[in-house]
């Protein structure tokens, strides 16, 4: 995969599922920070400025769904690209992610090619052109 963006943040509280994102981004050349909890995840995206942001739906402390509605309230942060990424699959969170601000939507687990395809379209979309 080409280097599509220079910043990634992966917000899971799993610590294995944020160990195979990471490799998977850090092999297509993102530096890639990480998050545990949603109020983490919100201070890293004010700080940095992810041109990504993959987003399980539950999170401690605030959820994934409200991460990306604070996301989608900045003006400066409206470049992210988000993907969510849960287990907790429902037709509800599925819609409730588009709602939120979400770019795609996928069910863990996620096969490797499926998840690479993924950001290689979200990071095309037009939120990365108006990031440049």
């Amino acid at each position: 995969m080409q280097q599509l963006a220079r910043i990634a943040l992966i917000v899971d509280d799993d610590a294995p599922t944020l160990r195979l994102y990471r490799l998977l981004l850090e092999q297509a050349g993102m530096k890639v920070m990480e998050a545990q909890n949603g109020l983490e995840a919100i201070r890293i995206a004010v700080d940095h400025r992810p041109h990504l942001m993959i987003s399980d739906v539950r999170l401690p402390l605030v959820s994934g769904l409200e991460v990306i509605r604070q996301l989608r309230r900045q003006p400066a942060l409206d470049h992210t690209a988000v993907i969510v990424i849960t287990a907790a699959a429902t037709v509800e969170n599925e819609k409730l992610s588009f709602e939120a601000g979400c770019d795609a939507y996928l069910v863990k687990p996620v096969p490797v090619l499926t998840f690479l395809a993924t950001v290689r379209r979200c990071l095309a979309t037009e939120r990365l052109a108006k990031q440049a």
